[in-house]
C-alpha cells in the first residue's frame, strides 16, 4: 500500500510541474489594435490603394500567438463604391461591409503584418472626385 501512495504522489507532482510549462501558458489569450485616422485617398475607380503595413504595437508583445478573430472597421467622406480586402502575408479575405470581422485568418501568425486594400469601383456612376479612406482600425485576436 505504501508504493501505491509514493506512486499517486508521483503523478500529482508530475501534473504540476506540466502545468507550469511553456505549453500552458501558450494558450494564453490577447489582442492588439492600431488605429489610422486618415487612410488612403482612392482617385482612379479600379485601381487598388493599399495602407501601410499594420504591425502591433512596440510596446505589445504577440509572441508565436495565433489569430483567433480579426475585427474592422472604416469609414468614407461620403456613400461610395468600395471594395476592401484584409490582407496577412499568407491570405487575403474580402471585407464585405465597413465594419465587421472573421476567422478566416484563424491560425495564422497575429504579429501579421496585415495590409488594408481599397478599391472603387469601375462603374459610370462612380463620382470624379478622390474617395478617402478613414477613421480605420483593425484588432487582433490572439491565442
Amino acid at each position: 500500500m505504501k508504493s501505491l501512495g509514493c506512486v499517486m504522489a508521483l503523478l500529482v507532482a508530475i501534473g504540476a510541474a506540466l502545468s507550469m510549462t511553456p505549453f500552458a501558458q501558450a494558450v494564453e489569450a490577447g489582442s492588439w489594435a492600431v488605429t489610422l485616422p486618415r487612410g488612403p485617398l482612392l482617385t482612379t475607380p479600379g485601381r487598388d490603394e493599399r495602407t501601410s503595413p499594420l504591425r502591433p504595437p512596440e510596446s505589445h508583445t504577440v509572441g508565436d500567438g495565433r489569430i483567433t478573430r480579426v475585427s474592422w472597421r472604416y469609414t468614407t467622406q461620403e456613400p461610395s463604391d468600395v471594395r476592401a480586402w484584409l490582407c496577412h502575408p499568407r491570405r487575403c479575405v474580402e471585407m464585405a461591409t465597413r465594419r465587421g470581422g472573421t476567422q478566416a485568418l484563424e491560425g495564422l501568425s497575429a504579429r501579421g503584418p496585415f495590409v488594408l486594400c481599397f478599391r472603387r469601383a469601375t462603374s459610370g456612376k462612380a463620382s470624379h472626385t478622390g474617395v478617402r479612406i478613414e477613421d480605420l482600425q483593425l484588432i487582433v485576436n490572439y491565442r
